[in-house]
């Protein structure tokens, strides 16, 4: 196990906006000890401060445009007058190139939310910014991944209507992104949603390579509809009367 100063590399980018070059840190695969996982794929390491997706953004100290290595390669001339309106015109200078706390990480993550909104990158990249925003989220205990994982699904819902997901993801199958959907919405409460995501996936069966998604599928439809009776039955409960 390397240390933490050494598990940590530059990697130099170029600003998807003004051009700046610049060097934002990553993590050495080498260098993490994987705990657990979670059904969403969340994933935790021994040493959370390494977790990779605290540094999947590169945010220009320059002019503030936040950006990942899914973002598409160039911005239009309307883009760029867009971001230099309302990003860099209100920018001030400050280098998130080193290690990151865990508010800097999520601090990097609202900017290339918005960086995103505003250059009208594919649904895809929208929903993976969101979805690890709701794990940076989840890992400090905070109310706000809810509306993050509301805000996941609803754009991977579109990837998968538009067809664009694996433009965020180049591990991103059709099979994986139906289970995730549904487990998205089984976390947001939405169970019969939930259910029908994952009824999608098992229809695959004997189609696909990926048996892992067809077991976690069915595990999680199994909890989404045990989940959707408790709910019902909690609706259904008469309410007291004096």
């Amino acid at each position: 196990m390397m240390d933490h100063a050494s598990a940590l590399y530059d990697k130099k980018c170029s600003c998807l906006h003004c051009g700046t070059a610049f060097t934002t840190k990553r993590v050495r695969s080498g260098a993490l000890a994987m705990l657990k996982r979670d059904s969403d794929f969340c994933t935790y390491y021994k040493e959370q401060s390494l977790n990779p997706i605290r540094y999947t953004v590169a945010v220009c100290p320059q002019c503030g445009f936040a950006f990942t290595d899914q973002f598409a390669p160039r911005l239009s001339p309307a883009h760029k007058k867009l971001v230099a309106e309302r990003i860099a015109a209100k920018w001030t200078r400050k280098d998130l190139g080193a290690e990151r706390s865990p508010a800097e990480a999520i601090a990097a993550y609202k900017l290339a939310i918005y960086a995103a909104e505003l250059t009208g990158q594919a649904h895809s990249v929208k929903a993976g910014l969101y979805l690890r925003l709701a794990w940076l989220y989840r890992f400090e205990g905070d109310a706000e991944e809810q509306r993050c994982l509301q805000q996941a699904v609803d754009e991977y819902e579109q990837s998968y209507i538009h067809s664009d997901y694996a433009l965020g993801d180049k591990d991103m199958s059709e099979v994986r992104l139906l289970y995730l959907i549904g487990e998205l919405m089984r976390r947001v409460g939405q169970y019969d949603k939930a259910i029908h995501y994952f009824s999608k996936v098992l229809a695959f069966r004997g189609r696909t390579i990926e048996t892992g998604m067809l077991q976690m599928a069915q595990d999680q439809w199994a909890q989404a509809r045990d989940e959707h009776k408790r709910q019902q039955q909690k609706h259904e409960q008469p309410t007291a009367v004096d």
